[in-house]
């Protein structure tokens, strides 16, 4: 039997899928809806605040369908938005205003949580040096954030399992 969508399509799906539900899990959102709000909203913040030439890196390892909603209204201008830290919050907020009781600190914590995730460090240092100063501040200390939340959990999973191990947290 012959499917019906190339499978380039169907695993478009499943990534993007994967990539909303971990923004939900990350912000602690109550619906994948929000998750989508929050991914574009946050993404096209970054991404006018960033040169076209970066831009388009920034965009190279995500999933197909987040690059399109990456790129979605895109008017490329040469020179990227200078934007304070007061001004990246009101850009999420307005690209929030459906989602109302979506702080964008958290919005973007959970969507660099993701990007944290899914694509090469090497690719986050880089963006992080042409952002704003304000903004890159932001995104370097969310994204230390993440990783000392990651790291907790970690070692919360490695105290669980050596206290079952041994009998107990003193080797009882």
């Amino acid at each position: 039997m012959r499917r019906h969508t190339p499978d380039a399509f169907d695993t478009a799906v499943q990534k993007g899928n994967m990539w909303l539900k971990d923004i939900e899990q990350a912000g602690k959102l109550r619906s994948r809806f929000q998750a989508y709000a929050v991914l574009r909203s946050v993404l096209h913040a970054l991404r006018d605040c960033l040169p076209p030439a970066e831009a388009v890196k920034f965009s190279a390892q995500m999933p197909l369908l987040v690059k399109g909603v990456f790129f979605d209204g895109w008017k490329v201008s040469p020179k990227p938005e200078r934007l304070s830290l007061e001004e990246f919050h009101a850009y999420v907020r307005r690209g929030l205003k459906e989602q109302a009781g979506v702080d964008p600190a958290t919005a973007l914590k959970a969507v660099l949580a993701t990007l944290s995730r899914h694509i090469s460090p090497s690719v986050l240092d880089t963006l992080q040096l042409v952002l704003p100063r304000e903004v890159h501040a932001a995104v370097r200390a969310s994204l230390l954030e993440v990783f000392a939340e990651e790291r907790a959990v970690k070692m919360g999973a490695t105290n669980d399992w050596q206290a079952a191990e041994l009998g107990g947290p003193f080797g009882e």
